[in-house]
């Protein structure tokens, strides 16, 4: 696929103050943290950095990025992994991601993993340098979607502007809880609108719309502070193919995948391979299609819906700062 014009509608941006019927408690951090640098950055290694990043209310999100070697034209990834507390049986950290980055890396993705605010290192510290007890409140779960992510979406922009990366090409892989935060993002991206630097619409530097594709492993609707209902009906009415994964086998994944497939599936033949679900037969629950025997087919199936939906877009590199500043 070259071009979504090829498949999908034409269809008018939405207006910002549609993200606030979304969001149980919406806080629009994209733009305020759009250009704000890393709080730290360690020494590259093979392309590879850790980085923490002020969330627009200031919490640290601990990141790594793994930087392209193609340069500006390369299409970048989000990695998220599930959400459902630090102190969950089965919490993991974005290390879960590392072979699959390094995949992607290889094949000339920008890829950024990310521990959402009070999962693995993005937590706070004692005196002592010991990670704290946190628990997770209602309010979390908004600012993953609007500051957690607002500020990688602000490190990417940074990227593409010294031309490391192609913004416009953005994908997001998730698990379980992150991918209604993912859809939240992408729907408060889609939002944005242009800067008025031009006559007209299309002339514009936009400012969003660059979220392309998502991912969605044993998705789950029930997520505080989102409103998963009213975000997957607008998720539907976006040009951004969805993908569902899950195992078949763990029966509450299965309704949950099955809810969330409904909720954005497209009827028609042209939609079939951008609007769809796989239910494996299997009971694996999402980091642990990341594991064993699984990891490598899981790794090929995330990087050819990655290229054909985001590599392959005909967005050229452009700048992305107001003409009006230039």
């Amino acid at each position: 696929m070259k071009s979504l014009k090829n498949t999908w509608w034409s269809m008018p941006l939405l207006a910002a103050a549609l993200v606030c019927g979304l969001l149980v408690s919406p806080v629009s951090a994209q733009n305020a943290a759009a250009g704000r640098a890393a709080a730290a950055d360690e020494e590259s290694q093979d392309g590879v950095r850790d980085l923490i990043l002020p969330a627009g209310d200031g919490w640290p999100i601990h990141c790594t990025y793994y930087e392209s070697s193609a340069g500006r034209e390369s299409a970048c990834v989000i990695l998220l992994t599930s959400t459902a507390g630090s102190d969950d049986a089965n919490a993991r950290n974005r290390r879960v991601w590392q072979a699959t980055a390094v995949d992607l890396q290889k094949a000339g993705f920008a890829v950024v993993t990310v521990d959402l605010r009070k999962h693995g290192d993005s937590v706070p510290v004692g005196a002592d340098g010991n990670p704290l007890p946190v628990r997770m409140v209602t309010a979390d779960y908004p600012m993953m979607a609007s500051g957690d992510l607002g500020a990688v979406k602000a490190f990417l922009l940074a990227e593409h502007q010294r031309g490391a990366l192609n913004v416009r090409k953005l994908g997001i892989v998730s698990m379980g809880a992150s991918s209604m935060v993912a859809a939240a993002f992408a729907i408060e991206d889609w939002a944005q609108k242009p800067y008025p630097d031009a006559p007209t619409l299309d002339q514009r530097t936009p400012r969003g719309q660059d979220v392309r594709a998502i991912m969605m492993y044993s998705p789950t609707t029930d997520v505080r502070g989102i409103r998963a209902t009213t975000i997957l009906r607008t998720l539907k009415t976006l040009p951004i193919p969805v993908y569902t994964i899950v195992g078949a086998e763990n029966k509450a994944d299965a309704v949950e995948a099955d809810k969330v497939f409904k909720s954005v599936e497209l009827k028609g033949e042209q939609f079939e391979d951008s609007r769809k679900i796989v239910e494996a037969p299997l009971k694996a629950h999402a980091e642990e299609f990341l594991q064993g025997r699984l990891a490598a087919a899981s790794q090929k199936d995330i990087k050819e819906f990655l290229t054909k939906y985001v590599v392959d877009l005909e967005f050229p590199w452009v700048d992305r700062t107001d003409r009006r500043t230039r």
